[in-house]
């Protein structure tokens, strides 16, 4: 999502990124963003996206200034700085709040996104389907981002494995070692599960 874009833009999808916002509650945004991207200040920023009297961001530089507003105090607050603003953030600490906000703004750009493209109903569909595709003792291995889709994948395995469809599962969750997260910072947030098919031939 480059930040210039317009939120109206459609990109294969029936819905657009700001008609999503102006359609929502602030109750529902507020899910939308504990459920796609875990954001635990997901109160505080659909209030302040689409709150009473606030007007909904048209483009992604302005959701990005919105929500850099929003989270700018409850960071500071949260880590003990700067709480009445009359004091300047340390160098470090000024670092530390830029990568805090860069973060907060990605996650949010990721729950509109994810809700957008229906990119959850999409991973629902293939796990629906993974048995009929998959041949007897056919194993299928998933690596998923974040922990709305690994909590899709594990639900989908556990309750396979139960019903016989799966023979067996990973019941504790891989994720990638010191030595990958060193050399791949952004397998940091990845977790990877797998599942064997059965003999069982009808579903």
């Amino acid at each position: 999502m480059n930040q210039t874009n317009s939120l109206e833009g459609r990109s294969g999808s029936t819905e657009t990124a700001y008609e999503l916002l102006k359609r929502l509650r602030v109750r529902q945004l507020k899910a939308m963003l504990q459920e796609n991207s875990d954001e635990e200040f997901a109160d505080e920023i659909a209030y302040g996206l689409i709150g009473n009297g606030y007007k909904i961001p048209e483009t992604t530089m302005e959701l990005a200034d919105r929500v850099r507003d929003v989270a700018r105090p409850l960071i500071e607050k949260q880590n003990g700085w700067n709480s009445n603003g009359k004091q300047a953030l340390g160098k470090n600490q000024a670092k530390k709040l830029k990568q805090q906000l860069d973060s907060t703004i990605a996650r949010v750009m990721q729950a509109i996104r994810i809700e957008v493209n229906r990119e959850f109903e999409v991973l629902e569909k293939l796990l629906e389907d993974l048995p009929n595709v998959l041949s007897p003792r056919g194993k299928v291995v998933i690596l998923t981002f974040h922990s709305g889709e690994d909590r899709r994948v594990k639900k989908s395995f556990k309750s396979g494995f139960k019903s016989g469809i799966y023979s067996a599962w990973s019941r504790d969750v891989v994720r990638p070692t010191k030595e990958e997260r060193r050399d791949n910072p952004r397998s940091s947030c990845c977790k990877l599960r797998w599942a064997v098919r059965s003999d069982q031939t009808a579903i």
